[in-house]
């Protein structure tokens, strides 16, 4: 349970019958609490097991591939062009899900940019080589092998143990997950290279939206889409506060620690953009042409004029 599902989450479905004034039971459990694992989220939906899930993207994207397009590792350097890429590729994604899966997507944000911590010392993103790394998409695993690291899928909750024992030198997540979860008390350095950006979104069964009449449809979108924005609020929020208590600056509601920052060379960002075009976008798009043919051109006509992906490299500010 992290800060945003605890103080925002939580109080946002607990009043959503009183906020929409729809006949709404709202029975709110995070996911642990009743057994549902949030690899197979998207079938429960389709299943009918659920409602109603806050879907976790990347946790999802073996089911439905599409889902890694919005956030290709290297892809997105900061909030605004996250904002863009969600607008522009939000309706596709709806689209697929709505016909794979029986699920209309509702709302979308982020976690933040997802940035690295480490126990021993960093320069630079190619200091990576010979590194244990803890990430969480396959993405992220081929871009960290490219450099020479070596990549380890971790669950979240297994990464801080792991952090303290040495079985990993670094690891990635937003910075306010990285205070939360004690990463911060086994690591020294803190890495702000944006990775990846860390999407989440809520779905709604198919069935259950198409039981509402279009009012009362209407009156739900807007609550989500009021939501949504406010979140987005709050993760930018959290991710300059969470930074600040990580260094060491002011802090108010998490952990106070003194990490030391690593400064991020436009070299590093520009390796970082070379290998998500040359390692993990072709890679991606195998993946998901396999399971949806015509995924990667409909990528190209949406999303890459978007983040840049549509030019060369070198013409990239």
């Amino acid at each position: 349970m992290g800060l945003l599902q605890r103080d925002q989450e939580a109080p946002f479905f607990r009043h959503l019958a009183e906020t929409t004034d729809l006949p709404l039971t709202i029975t709110y459990q995070t996911a642990d609490s009743f057994g549902l694992k949030d690899t197979h989220q998207l079938e429960a939906l389709r299943d009918g097991r659920v409602d109603i899930v806050s879907l976790r993207f990347m946790q999802n994207i073996a089911k439905e591939p599409a889902l890694e397009g919005l956030d290709l590792p290297g892809m997105i350097p900061d909030f605004q062009k996250a904002r863009r890429v969600v607008e522009a590729y939000a309706p596709t994604l709806d689209r697929y899900l709505q016909d794979s899966f029986g699920a209309k997507l509702l709302g979308l944000w982020s976690f933040g940019p997802q940035v690295m911590v480490c126990r021993s010392p960093l320069g630079k993103l190619s200091d990576l080589k010979g590194r244990k790394v803890r990430i969480a998409s396959p993405g992220l695993a081929q871009l960290i092998a490219a450099i020479g690291g070596i990549p380890a899928i971790l669950p979240f909750e297994d990464t801080n143990k792991a952090l303290e024992l040495g079985l990993v030198d670094c690891a990635v997540t937003s910075a306010a997950s990285a205070n939360f979860a004690g990463w911060t008390e086994h690591t020294r350095y803190y890495y702000p290279l944006a990775f990846q950006f860390g999407f989440n979104g809520y779905a709604i069964s198919l069935a259950k939206w198409k039981a509402l009449r279009p009012e009362e449809q209407d009156r739900l979108t807007k609550a989500f889409r009021a939501f949504s924005v406010k979140l987005w609020r709050y993760s930018e929020d959290l991710q300059r506060e969470s930074e600040r208590c990580i260094l060491g600056g002011p802090c108010r509601q998490l952990r106070p620690s003194a990490l030391r920052r690593v400064p991020v060379s436009s070299q590093d960002v520009q390796l970082l953009q070379r290998l998500s075009r040359e390692v993990v976008l072709p890679s991606w798009s195998a993946r998901c042409e396999a399971h949806r043919p015509g995924c990667r051109p409909t990528w190209d006509a949406i999303v890459a004029p978007v983040t840049g992906f549509d030019r060369p490299a070198r013409s990239l500010p």
